[in-house]
Order: structure tokens, then sequence, then C-alpha cells
């Protein structure tokens, strides 16, 4: 059996993996890692789930130079969310390499002059939306001219946002000899174009067909179209729904069924491309933090949600095609956990279901017996941590570390009261006792970390 440690990568990438407790390579991670470390240009065909970051990752940390302070590896990717979260990864791989690997995210919806600045000393590992890279090339304030790696991640969906132009000119800025990475989840006739325009020679490598892992229950639940939202609320409220992503087709059917939830007391908020980013990802903390037990989600926004917090999905709306269905459903379910998905299905969607012919369902209720059926007990409405904002971040040198100090010495919370601490360039938010948030802010608001003072309050 393939483990990571037979798969020639650095000791120190490998020992990283044995913290993180991963062992045993994914299916298309143990057929890309090796031929990646041999220099071959490669292309994917890999669903949610299936390990792709980690499948170019650990070959790209592998491959750069620590003390070549330049852009080596460029990972272009289609939304913030995603580039957020790939960075995320990376980071946890490369957390053992040495601490002056610099991994960076360049995005729409972040400061312009804050990216700018902070390639003063460039990032050896970029990732970045195209939208924000061509428009550093345009400044001329991005050099690409040392890069040898690039990855074109999730390119049928880059290709399907309209990327083609910025594709183009970013490939144009790349040194003709580079090793090219490409990953999608379907191959239309415009990835094949762009696979025979940008990569030689490639390998060909695919994951398993079944992009829903073994270990997710899949339920429909028969419903007539007009009464989905309360037959959605009533599910919501008969199993543990923390960590829930409900998916609809549109931003005003995900803003209407969200607020809708909230009136019935669930911890719910929505989450769509046509929020401003600094609420998306005010949103995407609170769920991460537990605090928002439910999103209320659009495919394009649910682009990044690679996140351990999710073990439920619930599809109100059914989506186009069985791709979207599939890259639904395996948004839970990751590194061997279980997870289930429900989805709401009039007799038309019943009959599209079963069309499908990758889509397995496990199970069919009829909505008038959910409570009946699933007797598993209801979550409390109020989620038990509530976050709390610190105007301060890592450009103030603050680390979890200080924020643990603070509120242990200033707060009086124990270690194993305080939840989870994203700590971001200027900002940072911890999840704490929803019961003692008051206090905490109040005490925190008065005292220092770091040596110095930080307006703290409560995110609502």
């Amino acid at each position: 059996m393939t483990t990571f440690k037979n798969l020639n990568l650095k000791p120190a990438l490998v020992q990283g993996l044995q913290e993180l407790k991963y062992t045993t390579p994914t299916p298309i991670q143990a057929d890309a890692i090796p031929l990646l470390l041999q220099g071959h240009d490669v292309v994917g065909q890999a669903e949610t789930g299936s390990g792709k970051t980690a499948a170019y990752g650990l070959p790209l940390l592998n491959k750069v130079d620590p003390e070549q302070q330049q852009v080596q590896a460029l990972v272009i990717v289609p939304t913030r969310e995603l580039a957020v979260q790939v960075r995320q990864e990376l980071k946890l791989f490369a957390k053992l390499i040495t601490p002056n690997l610099k991994i960076s995210a360049f995005y729409g919806g972040h400061a312009f002059s804050q990216e700018r600045a902070s390639l003063a000393h460039p990032p050896q590992v970029l990732v970045g939306t195209p939208g924000r890279l061509t428009d550093h090339l345009n400044r001329r304030t991005l050099e690409l001219t040392n890069t040898a790696l690039i990855v074109l991640d999730e390119a049928d969906k880059l290709l399907e946002m309209g990327f083609q132009e910025e594709l183009d000119q970013i490939l144009g800025a790349l040194p003709r000899k580079k090793q090219t990475v490409l990953f999608s989840a379907t191959m239309p006739d415009e990835v094949k174009e762009l696979i025979a325009n940008s990569l030689k020679n490639p390998t060909f490598v695919k994951a398993s067909a079944n992009a829903i892992p073994d270990k997710v229950r899949l339920v429909g639940v028969k419903v007539d179209h007009n009464e989905r939202q309360p037959v959605v609320t009533s599910l919501l409220k008969s199993i543990p729904y923390a960590g829930t992503v409900v998916f609809c087709n549109t931003r005003a059917e995900a803003d209407k069924l969200a607020a809708h939830l909230q009136a019935q007391g669930l911890a719910a908020k929505p989450l769509h491309g046509g929020m401003e980013q600094p609420d998306r990802d005010k949103t995407m903390t609170l769920f991460r933090n537990k605090t928002t037990a439910i999103l209320v989600a659009t495919d394009l926004a649910a682009r990044g949600l690679d996140i351990a917090a999710l073990t439920t999905i619930v599809h109100y709306e059914l989506p186009d095609d069985a791709a979207a269905y599939l890259h639904r459903s395996g948004r839970t379910g990751r590194a061997g956990k279980s997870g289930m998905v429900y989805t709401l299905a009039s007799s038309r969607d019943e009959q599209q279901l079963r069309d499908w012919e990758q889509v397995r369902m496990d199970e069919w209720l009829s909505a008038k017996n959910i409570k009946e059926t699933d007797a598993k007990p209801p979550v409390k409405s109020a989620p038990a941590f509530a976050t709390i904002h610190i105007s301060g971040g890592r450009k103030d040198k603050i680390s979890p570390r200080d924020i643990v100090g603070a509120l242990i010495a200033e707060a009086g919370l124990k270690a194993d009261q305080i939840g989870k601490i994203e700590v971001q360039d200027r900002q940072s938010f911890v999840a704490v006792p929803e019961e003692q948030v008051t206090a905490i802010v109040t005490k925190l608001s008065s005292c220092k970390i770091k040596g110095r003072k930080y307006k703290v309050n409560l995110v609502a």
C-alpha cells in the first residue's frame, strides 16, 4: 500500500503530514505526486473531496527554494474563497519546512496596496484569482519571470467564469520553460483547448468516478415545490444541524431562506457572490468558529468550502446538472469522515435524480415523516460560542498564542474554553463562550495585547 513516506517527499513534509494524521494518499495523490516530482506536466480530472490540493501542493512545496525570494510557484483559482482556502492548506502542509517560506493569496476585495507592499519581499508561493493577478501585471507590480511551476486549479470553472483573456495574459508573462499542472472536475472542449495550448505532453490522471465518498449517506426528501421552506425548517430542527450548508440556486433565494430560518430561531446566514467581500469573509469565519451553524449558499460562493466544520449538505433546490450536484455533495465526508446529504425533491426533481446515473440515493423519505424517521436530538438554536473581533493581526505581530494569553490572563478563561482563532493581516477573530462574551469584550478592550490596546467587539 502506498504511503506518503514512499512518495519521495522531503522528510519535513512527511513529518508535517504525520502530525496532521495524513498517512495514506488518496488515489489522485498517489498518481499525481510522483509524476509532478519528476517534472512532468500533469492534467488531473478530480472532483471535490479527492484531495487535489495536496496532489499538486505537496510537490510544489517540495520544489520551492525558501532562500530564493521570488515567486517560484503560482496557483490560479477561480474565486476569492478558494484562494484563501488553498493558501491556508498549503501553509498547513509547509509549516515544518522552514520559517522563511512565504505563501500569499491575492484576490479582489482585498487591499491592493497591502499586496503591492508585500511584494517588496515576494512570496515563494502565490495563490491568486485571474482578475487580481492581471491587475498586478498591468501595474508592473508583479514579476513572474522566475516562476517555474504554474497550477490552474478548477480550470472548468475558470473558463466558465470568463477568465480566458486573463489566463492568456498570465500565461504569457511566465517563462517558456516551466512545469504546468491543470486540475478540472470536468473536461469540456474549452478545457481541452486550454490543455492543448498550455501544457507540453501532459500525463493524465483521474480520480475515482464516484465523487461522493462511501461514508456519506444521501437521503431524498419528497416534497411539493411550494412546501420546501417549512419542510427544510422541520428537517433542520430534527437533526444535529451544526456545520450545515443549504444550497440554493440564486442569491435572492439564499437571502430569503436565511431570513426565514433566522426567524425560526436557527443560527443561519447567507453566503453568495452579491455580498461584499468583508461580509463573506466574516460569515465564513463565523461558520468555521461554529458561531453560525447554518450557511445558506449559492454554488459560486461555496467554491472554497473545504472545512472541517462542514458535516451536512442540504440541496434546497436541485442544480442544473449532475456534476454540480456531485460537487455540492462532495463538500462533506472529507478525509474519511462520515457525512449526510439531504435533497428536497419534487416529483419532477425525483425523476431528474434518477436520470443522473452517477448519483446514488440511499434512502427516500416523505416530508410528513421527517420527525418520526429522524429522531436524532436537535442541537439548540443558540450556538455555544460567540465570535469576537480584535482590530489587530499578523501585521501588528499578533499571534494566536498572544490572544490565548490575553484571554487566560485578563478574561480568566481556561485554554479548553477558547474556540477557533483566525489571525488575519490587520484583524483577528476568536470564538469564546457565548454566556461570557460581554465580560470578555470589556476586559480585552481595557487591556493590552503585545503592548498595545486594540478595539474589541462582538461579531453579530
